[in-house]
């Protein structure tokens, strides 16, 4: 929803920002003290998360590529506290529980006064007794506590379009949901991307380009010389290589339709992941298995070529896909899902009769099918993994 408005607001020592559709009604914020986003209605919680995502560039920091950094109604003040009747309190230090305030008790009514006193003051008029007012009307009842009456918020100046939502009456509020409180995580923080560790540029099967030697100064002699006797050279890496680059060049199709695509992303213990896809579908861990003339049957943890005898082989051993996983969420500020990805090339024929969830078997033709997917990731989120993604400080901990 690109329509959303991010306004600041700062009161009763709060610090916030709260996010508002057109018409001006909140549906939630996030608060910049502790690191929370609350969202009022949860069909919402994309829509927060992503406008407060592209407002604050460091969003990171609040909930904490970890974002891109794959970029969560001004709240009801706290109660003013009840006032007890402040009449209750003027008179010999009172407390707020004094339920009634009593007058001083009237002097004793004079009776008939005596005769001169021997001072030769005048004889004194003879007084009636008084009658007590309290004795007659019995005790004052206590007065109803008066509540002091509460102030309303103040609206942000900058966010005057925005009100706060009015309090709904009893029936309302119970059917309305309560605001949902998401806890998110603090990730890491990378350093800068620096020409070297950016992954970007890496071709596909960079790691076999390197031990067949078609890498650094002096490529183009080797290319062309060995070009002459490749027929002769039986070595399986150059399939391999070949196929790495068969699906390179199969995934780079999907970038045109916002799909990122990284490839040979190197490993601590010297293995690679042969290709990164991150899209709205989801991000996959691609890997190649080059069997080239070969008829290929795949189920049940089997491998068949031809008519040979099936071949134990496990789809989900590959760790590439919880590996990426733990490096990419180290930074990102939500959940990245991993699925596994595997390609066969150079087949003449492919049928796949039962995989685990998660793990998908493949032609590299077929690799297109993967380009409708959405629904899994915003596109602010794709960059952020993307941007978690390439710098090769993000894999040395995995």
């Amino acid at each position: 929803m690109q329509d959303l408005k991010v306004t600041s607001w700062q009161l009763f020592g709060h610090d916030r920002l709260y996010v508002n559709l057109p018409d001006g009604t909140a549906i939630g914020w996030a608060d910049r003290g502790s690191g929370t986003i609350t969202v009022l209605h949860p069909r919402y919680r994309d829509a927060v998360a992503d406008a407060l995502a592209r407002q604050v560039p460091d969003l990171p920091a609040l909930v904490g590529e970890d974002a891109p950094a794959g970029h969560p109604a001004p709240p009801v003040p706290p109660p003013v506290p009840r006032i007890p009747p402040m009449r209750g309190m003027r008179k010999r230090g009172a407390g707020p529980d004094t339920a009634a305030v009593r007058k001083p008790a009237p002097p004793e009514p004079e009776l008939e006064s005596q005769s001169q006193s021997q001072s030769g003051q005048d004889t004194a008029a003879v007084r009636k007794p008084v009658p007590d007012p309290e004795r007659v009307r019995g005790p004052e009842p206590a007065p109803e506590p008066v509540a002091a009456p509460q102030r309303a918020p103040v609206p942000d100046p900058v966010a005057a379009s925005a009100p706060a939502p009015a309090p709904a009456s009893g029936a309302a509020e119970a059917s309305a949901p309560a605001p949902e409180t998401v806890r998110r995580r603090r990730p890491g923080v990378l350093p800068a991307l620096t020409p070297g560790s950016d992954l970007a540029s890496r071709r596909p099967g960079a790691g076999l380009r390197e031990q067949l030697g078609e890498g650094g100064t002096g490529a183009l002699v080797r290319a062309a010389t060995g070009a002459l006797r490749r027929h002769k050279d039986g070595d399986p890496r150059r399939g391999a290589l070949a196929g790495e680059r068969r699906v390179g060049a199969e995934l780079k199709r999907l970038t045109r339709h916002g799909w990122r695509v990284l490839h040979s992303v190197p490993l601590p213990d010297g293995a690679e992941i042969g290709h990164l896809l991150i899209g709205p579908g989801g991000v996959f861990a691609v890997r190649t298995d080059h069997r080239p003339g070969a008829s290929v049957r795949v189920g049940d943890g089997t491998l068949r070529l031809d008519e040979g005898d099936p071949q134990p082989y496990a789809l989900d051993g590959s760790p590439d896909a919880s590996r990426a996983r733990a490096a990419l969420e180290a930074y990102c500020a939500f959940d990245v899902p991993v699925q596994t990805v595997l390609v066969f090339t150079g087949v003449t024929a492919l049928e796949v009769v039962a995989t685990p969830d998660g793990i998908r078997v493949c032609r590299e033709r077929q690799l297109s099918a993967l380009t409708p997917l959405t629904g899994v990731f915003t596109l602010t989120q794709v960059e952020r993994i993307y941007d978690v993604a390439r710098n090769a400080e993000a894999w040395l901990d995995v």
